[in-house]
């Protein structure tokens, strides 16, 4: 990773590892663990990526992950707990969207709505399918939600 972090910063890139939640991988799991191995690899080229979706399974509270994270975080995904789109679940995006504003985050902010290419029972989820009908209103009312939520925490700090 210091070699790939050298590498990347001579050209001008950063790279940003992702803790995913114990059921996709058990390198990293938690920001806890993210910020430990970023502490080791010690390289300015070397930062981190947070995805709502692994969070919801891995931390405590996800707003304190990213204050955690800190000046750290250089991309952040917005993923319902149930891997859709932003507004259709479970997750406290006010408090999400505090916490990206308290560490000062102005990275981007992409959505990943996750689809597999086989309904059928015991087939690996983790197979992306394209979508069945245009989605090109639902992305737009998540990207819209994400922005008001956003601007909202903005001014309400």
């Amino acid at each position: 990773m210091k070699e790939a972090g050298d590498y990347a910063g001579k050209a001008g890139i950063l790279l940003a590892v992702e803790p995913l939640n114990r059921f996709e991988s058990d390198v990293l799991c938690t920001t806890q663990q993210a910020m430990e191995l970023l502490d080791a690899v010690d390289n300015p080229a070397v930062k981190l990526m947070l995805d709502t979706f692994h969070m919801h399974m891995e931390e405590s509270s996800i707003a304190e992950a990213i204050l955690l994270a800190g000046d750290r975080l250089v991309h952040f995904q917005a993923n319902e707990n149930h891997r859709g789109f932003p507004g259709t679940g479970m997750t406290d995006w006010v408090e999400v969207c505090r916490a990206l504003h308290a560490v000062g985050y102005k990275g981007p902010v992409s959505l990943e709505p996750f689809r597999r290419n086989d309904d059928r029972f015991g087939v690996p989820f983790a197979q992306w399918r394209p979508p069945h009908e245009d989605e090109s209103n639902r992305l737009a009312a998540a990207s819209a939600f994400m922005k008001s939520h956003l601007l909202l925490t903005e001014y309400r700090r």
